[in-house]
């Protein structure tokens, strides 16, 4: 009976586990709430040239941590682009605002 227990408590929790490790948003330290991030791409792009900089995400979310940013910027490139943006999204669940 405990071996049964033990498997239907731990199995789905390590699986857990190891599905957000593999996503590209696993951070390895404390993030703040994803939802408090949830916007549309194109309102937080002022300048509309398909990406985002720090100016522009600070601007939009003024209680922004670099490293949220950082996280964001997928490919390191300083600016995160629509696929990082959407890509975040999904891996959190996030949908868009209405």
């Amino acid at each position: 009976m405990k071996a049964t227990w033990f498997f239907l408590l731990w199995i789905p929790l390590a699986a857990f586990a190891i599905g957000c490790a593999g996503q590209s948003h696993y951070h390895g330290q404390t993030m703040p709430d994803p939802e408090s991030y949830n916007a549309h791409f194109g309102d937080m792009d002022t300048d509309s040239n398909g990406n985002v900089d720090w100016d522009e995400f600070k601007g939009y979310f003024p209680h922004a941590e670099p490293k949220v940013y950082a996280a964001l910027d997928l490919n390191k490139d300083g600016f995160v682009d629509h696929d990082e943006w959407h890509e975040f999204k999904e891996a959190h669940g996030l949908r868009h605002k209405e």
